[in-house]
This record gives structure tokens, sequence and C-alpha cells, in this order.
């Protein structure tokens, strides 16, 4: 069985070099996953105003797509309690509260931390958006919130190998485990024929050569 685990989430279509990396496969989170060309996991990119716009939205996502939303509060507040959303997005100037984590683990939906939103800040922004992402840690480790740790990159310029990233994350403080398990799941959930739910899935039959 596959492991799930060496893959990205990225908003842009990777080459080879991607891969060089360390990476098996990429999510890429795109506001039109249609027009993705080649066999990556595509992600639906949900850029939304509002609620309604949101809601909107959601509707002309297909079933193999991966959701990811992005927006103000109020926006990730609706985002999380609803059923077709697998994750909410890193980005700079994202906003999360107490009550927002907790229904993320309530609903199942993941909390994306990426690289790429540190990357594009620097000094005393880059300070407190590390003190906001240790206040966010404290607060998914009280819930037991889904999590999941990648580059988020925008182009091939932000992305990091795969043990760069964990390392970084684990200095920080993050269980690596625990992020890891919430990826294989996600990702076992349109890539696994067997898999239908956590301690539920369709065993390989194999036939006796006698």
């Amino acid at each position: 069985m596959r492991d799930y685990l060496k893959v990205d989430f990225i908003r842009f279509v990777p080459d080879r070099r991607c891969y060089d990396l360390g990476f098996d496969d990429f999510v890429v989170f795109s506001r039109n996953p249609e027009r993705i060309e080649g066999d990556f996991i595509r992600g639906y990119l949900v850029e939304a105003r509002d609620r309604k716009d949101l809601i909107s939205k959601l509707r002309r996502a297909r079933d193999e797509w991966i959701v990811g939303v992005i927006g103000d509060l109020r926006v990730l507040r609706e985002a999380v309690m609803r059923k077709r959303v697998d994750v909410i997005l890193d980005f700079c100037g994202r906003e999360l509260d107490y009550n927002t984590v907790r229904f993320a683990r309530e609903k199942d939906v993941a909390i994306e931390i990426s690289l790429s939103s540190l990357l594009n800040s620097s000094g005393i922004g880059r300070v407190r958006q590390i003190e906001e992402l240790k206040d966010l840690l404290r607060v998914i480790k009280k819930f037991d919130a889904p999590f999941v740790l990648t580059s988020g990159a925008s182009d091939f310029y932000e992305m990091r190998p795969k043990r760069q990233i964990l390392e970084f994350f684990d200095f920080l403080g993050f269980n690596i485990e625990r992020a890891e398990y919430w990826l294989r799941r996600i990702i076992r959930r349109y890539r696994d024929p067997n898999y239908i739910m956590d301690g539920l899935e369709i065993e390989e039959i194999i036939e006796d050569p006698r």
C-alpha cells in the first residue's frame, strides 16, 4: 500500500524539478481545476467574499477535487461548517479564531500551515507571524484539530525539500507524526479506491494459486 505522505499542496503546475525535492505527488490548487493539465491531484481553490459567494462556488466542486478555502474570518467560520470543504488554505493575513479551529476538528476540516506564508513576510511582520503561528499551534493541540504542513508554494522558487519543511515546523513545536496522519487521510479519500473511512476499508482479495 502506498503511504500517501510524500505529497505537497501548491498553487502552480509543477515540473520535474519539484519531484526532485522529495515529493511523489502534488495537490495543485487552482480556481479552475478543470484547466490543470497532467495527472496531479486537483485542488479547487475557493476564494469567497461572503457566505453567499462561498456556497455558490462550492456548488461547482466536482467529487474528485480536494476543496480548499481562503477568505476573511467570517468566510472561514462558515467554511469549516461545510461538508464539501476539505482544508482551510494558508495565505498571508489569514485569521483563525478559537471557535473556528474547534469546529474544524468537529467537522473534519484540515488547517494548512505553509512555509510560503512565512517566506513572503520579513522583519517585524515575520516575527509577528511566527508568534501567531505558535498561538494557533496551542489551539490545534488543545482540540487535536486536523492540520497539514506544506510549502504552499506559488512557484518553484518558494518550494523547499519535504524534509526541510518538516524539520522547520518540528522546530516550532508541531507534531510531525500527527500532521502526516492528517495528510495521509485527506489524500487517501481521493486516491485510494479501497479507503472508505478510518477503520473501514476494502481489503484486497488474493486468489489461492492452487
